[in-house]
């Protein structure tokens, strides 16, 4: 039975490589989707100096807390221009496991169960709640900061119903399945076969953290990818990671939208 399983599997080819392409195509793709969307509106991003002034100067700004040239643009242009940046992620999981490996099931742990609706959500929004106060709370008392600013900046743009059903559906149905399935699927695995389950664990989260360019958001994003990843790899697949991601991110934008 084992020796037949085991002819029934293909080598594994996909790796690490696999997944520095992964984050290349998709920041590439989400710069693309994001000046065309923007283009074809007729939206000003104030001074234009190449297609990547927009991403640069909106994103970063918000990591070097220096202050906007560009006019607000509407919330929806916020899950828009995350198409490319999804699509990217996803495209790269599912081409290393269909052509390079032995499926997303198999691979990556792509299934779900029913029991990882609640088990999924009760730790996100644990770690939401208990974990992100546990990292601030002791510098908070000497440090006047507010971790949620860069955040709130995005979603106190929300005029419209229409503009925060899209937020929600794209932080909160989103990100959970694209992040997870390249993060939790194909990142932590490739660590782990390269390095082993702990540094597998320890690095893929960092990576997750890093790619928010948020730098004090990267503590709370990097204790929630070691959450999911543990997650993953007690149950073996991603159903419950997707729902905690789910619940982390939900508990935020209800913060932000309507308790802030």
């Amino acid at each position: 039975m084992a020796a037949g399983a085991a002819r029934g599997q293909r080598e594994i080819r996909w790796g690490l490589p696999d997944v520095l392409v992964g984050l290349v195509v998709s920041w590439a793709a989400a710069v693309v989707v994001l000046v065309t969307v923007l283009a074809a509106m007729g939206l000003e991003t104030g001074q234009a100096t190449g297609t990547g002034s927009y991403v640069g100067r909106y994103g970063l700004n918000d990591v070097t807390a220096q202050p906007r040239s560009d006019p607000a643009l509407p919330l929806w242009t916020l899950p828009v221009g995350q198409i490319g940046l999804w699509a990217g992620l996803g495209l790269t999981a599912v081409v290393a496991a269909t052509f390079r490996g032995n499926g997303l099931r198999r691979d990556f742990g792509w299934s779900m169960r029913l029991k990882d609706v609640p088990i999924g959500l009760a730790v996100g929004v644990f770690a939401q709640i208990f974990v992100v106060w546990l990292i601030y709370a002791p510098f908070q008392q000497f440090f006047d900061f507010d971790v949620s600013e860069a955040a709130r900046q995005i979603t106190d743009r929300a005029a419209t119903g229409g503009d925060i059903a899209l937020v929600m559906l794209g932080v909160v149905v989103g990100a959970p399945i694209f992040e997870e399935l390249f993060f939790r699927g194909l990142t932590l695995r490739a660590m782990e076969r390269k390095w082993g389950a702990v540094a597998g664990v320890l690095v893929s989260s960092a990576v997750f953290g890093a790619v928010h360019f948020q730098p004090l958001q990267f503590p709370a994003l990097m204790a929630f990818g070691i959450i999911a990843a543990v997650l993953a790899r007690r149950y073996q697949r991603l159903g419950p990671a997707i729902w905690a991601h789910v619940g982390f991110n939900l508990l935020a934008v209800i913060n932000l939208i309507w308790l802030a």
